[in-house]
C-alpha cells in the first residue's frame, strides 16, 4: 500500500479524520445529526457538485445518478439533513446550473417506518427531481438500479448501521464498460468498527463459524481472520495491537475491492469521535478515474474543515466561561494557523524537490511532498501558496497563477 494521493498507479489513500459516535439502535441515530455523520455528510456534500457538474459534462443527455442504498428517513427529527436531503438539494442545485445537469436519484430502505418516513421528505422537497424509493434490501435491488444507470455516470453511498453487503457485490457495481467516452462509477461506503466483535469470536471455542463467514463474505474471503491475528495473536492483546488488526483488515478490504473491481485507486478514512481517539467507524471510497481521486482529496479536505468548525462550536457551546460568542473568530485563527504551517511545510518540500535539478509535477511527487502528516488535510489552495512561496524565494520559474490544476503543473528548478 501507498501513503500518497493521488497518482496514476493503483493506489490506497488513507486518511486520519475525526467523527462521533455510530449508535446501533437507528431509532435513536435519527433523531439528531451525530457528529459521526457530519463529516461523511461534509464530504458528500462538497463531492456530489463536482462529480455531477464534471461527470454530467459529456454523459447522455446530462444525466447523473446517484444510488443511496442505505437511504434512512431523508431528514433527522431535528430536522437537519440526511443523506436523502442533501441529495435532493444536489439535485435542484446541479439541475439550476447555467449548463444544467439532470440528476436521478434512487434511495433504498428496508425499514418500513423509515421508508414512509423517506417518502415524505422526498415527496414533499423532490420538486422537478427524478427520483425513485425501493422498500428492501438493497443487495436484491442494487442490480436493477445499476441496470437503469447502466449508460450514465453513477455514485453509489453504501452507509449502513450493520455489516455492509458483500464485497464481490460491491465489486460487481463496476461491472461497466470503462476508458475514455464511458460513464464514470464511484462508491463510497461505510465499514464500521464493528469488526472487533466478529473478530473477537476467532479466540472463541464455540461454534461460531456461521458468523464468521458473514465477515468473510463482507471482505471478499477468509483471509482478513489471519490479517487480524498476525496483528492481534490474542484476545488479550493490547490497545494498539486491536487497532493495527482493524487497519490491517480495513486496508486488505480497500485492496480487495480495488482489485475485484478494476478500480485505479481507493481512499479511506478513518473517522474518530476526537484526535487520539479509536475509529468509529471507516470510509472507503473506490473509483476508476484519476480525477475522482484528485477531487475526492479535495472535498475530503474541505469534510474535515467542516469537521473542526463543527467542534468549536460544540466545545464553545459546552464552555462555562463565555467563550461562546466568539468562537468562530477563534476557530478561524486556529485554522489560518494550521494553513500557514502546512504552506510551509509543502514549501520547504517542494524546495528539496526542486534541489535534485529536475523539473516535476506533484502528482508525481505525491508520496515526497505530502507524507503520512498532510494528506486529506491540504487542497489546492495550500499547494498554490507552497508554489507562490517557492517563486519568491527565487528556487522555481513556475507561476501557478491561473493555473486550475496545480496537481499537474510543471514546477521547474530557477
Amino acid at each position: 500500500m501507498q501513503r500518497s494521493p493521488p497518482s496514476p498507479s493503483l493506489i490506497t489513500q488513507r486518511d486520519h479524520f475525526g467523527g462521533g459516535s455510530l449508535s446501533s439502535d437507528t431509532s435513536k441515530f435519527h433523531k439528531s445529526k451525530k457528529s459521526a455523520a457530519v463529516l461523511k455528510h461534509a464530504i458528500i456534500n462538497s463531492y456530489a457538485t463536482p462529480f455531477g457538474s464534471k461527470t454530467g459534462s459529456t454523459s447522455k443527455n446530462n444525466r447523473v445518478s446517484f444510488i443511496d442504498g442505505y437511504a434512512g428517513p431523508g431528514r433527522y427529527e431535528d430536522g437537519s439533513e440526511g443523506s436523502g436531503a442533501m441529495l435532493l438539494r444536489k439535485a435542484k442545485e446541479l439541475a439550476a446550473m447555467s449548463r444544467p445537469r439532470k440528476v436521478e436519484l434512487h434511495f433504498v430502505e428496508d425499514d418500513e417506518e423509515t421508508v414512509a418516513k423517506l417518502r415524505a421528505v422526498v415527496e414533499a422537497e423532490a420538486e422537478d427531481v427524478e427520483y425513485t424509493i425501493t422498500d428492501g434490501d438493497i443487495s436484491k435491488h442494487l442490480p436493477v438500479l445499476l441496470d437503469a444507470v447502466k449508460d450514465i455516470p453513477v455514485f453509489v453511498y453504501l452507509d449502513p448501521c450493520g455489516l455492509p453487503i458483500p464485497l464481490e457485490e460491491v465489486a460487481a457495481i463496476f461491472d461497466r464498460p470503462s476508458g475514455p467516452g464511458t460513464s464514470a462509477t464511484e462508491v463510497l461506503i461505510n465499514l464500521t468498527a464493528s469488526l472487533r466483535r466478529f473478530a473477537g469470536m476467532l479466540y472463541s471455542d464455540k461454534a461460531v463459524e456461521n458468523s464468521l463467514k458473514k465477515l468473510d463474505a463482507v471482505c471478499g474471503g477468509a483471509w482478513w481472520r489471519a490479517a487480524w491475528l498476525e496483528k492481534c495473536p490474542t484476545k488479550d492483546a493490547s490497545e494498539d495491537q486491536k487497532m493495527a488488526a482493524e487497519l490491517a483488515v480495513v486496508e486488505g478490504y480497500a485492496d480487495k475491492l480495488r482489485e475485484n473491481a478494476g478500480a485505479l485507486g481507493t481512499w479511506i478514512i478513518d473517522v474518530r469521535p476526537r484526535a487520539g481517539l479509536k475509529p468509529l467507524y471507516y470510509l472507503v471510497f473506490a473509483t476508476r478515474s484519476i480525477h475522482g481521486m484528485v477531487t475526492f482529496g479535495e472535498c475530503a479536505s474541505k469534510g474535515l474543515e467542516h469537521w473542526r468548525k463543527y467542534h468549536a462550536e460544540v466545545a464553545a457551546e459546552d464552555d462555562l466561561f463565555g467563550s461562546a460568542a466568539d468562537w468562530e473568530e477563534a476557530w478561524r485563527a486556529e485554522e489560518k494557523k494550521l494553513s500557514a504551517q502546512w504552506v510551509d511545510t509543502l514549501a520547504d518540500r517542494i524546495t528539496g524537490e526542486l534541489a535534485k535539478g529536475h523539473a516535476f509535477k506533484i502528482i508525481d511527487r505525491s508520496e515526497q511532498i505530502l507524507g503520512d502528516d498532510l494528506v486529506g488535510l491540504v487542497r489546492t489552495m495550500h499547494f498554490r501558496a507552497a508554489i507562490n512561496k517557492v517563486l519568491a524565494a527565487g528556487k522555481t520559474t513556475t507561476d501557478p497563477k491561473g493555473v486550475a490544476d496545480v496537481y499537474n503543473l510543471l514546477i521547474t528548478p530557477a
